[in-house]
């Protein structure tokens, strides 16, 4: 699992809303083409669709968020690979910081090389993919 924080400018209560909102995990981590978000009624993100490129192709799948507030695990699985991305949100004295894990798991024997090159990548991307939160949290 990859793991960084990043200050945000915003509160905890102010961030929280704004994590909600699909445009905010527009391209992080490789997911694009985010669609369907569904909410409870605390309006908080539940699931939605998204696409993602891949070493076999693009393909579509499907998230589902688990939120508790200040954290959510959002988790999907395609093509072999279940992705996890957890973030929680701690106040600090100036806005919050978000602590982000990020990792890949290979549902099967064949996905593993995949799991391996992905989590890779995360290690390299992460502090990248927590800037784009961090930008898009105000």
């Amino acid at each position: 699992m990859t793991r960084t924080s990043v200050d945000l400018v915003a509160s905890v209560e102010d961030a929280w809303p704004q994590l909600q909102r699909l445009e905010t995990w527009e391209g992080v981590a490789g997911i694009e083409d985010l669609r369907d978000g569904k909410h409870d009624a605390d309006g908080n993100l539940q699931s939605f669709k998204f696409a993602m490129d891949t070493a076999v192709g693009r393909v579509d799948g499907k998230a589902t968020v688990k939120s508790s507030k200040p954290g959510m695990t959002i988790t999907g699985e395609q093509k072999g690979l279940a992705i996890t991305l957890m973030v929680v949100l701690r106040q600090a004295e100036v806005g919050s910081v978000a602590m982000i894990d990020a990792s890949s798991k290979a549902t099967s024997f064949l996905s593993k090389p995949l799991e391996l090159a992905l989590n890779a990548l995360l290690d390299n991307a992460i502090d990248d993919e927590a800037a784009k939160i961090a930008e898009r949290v105000r």
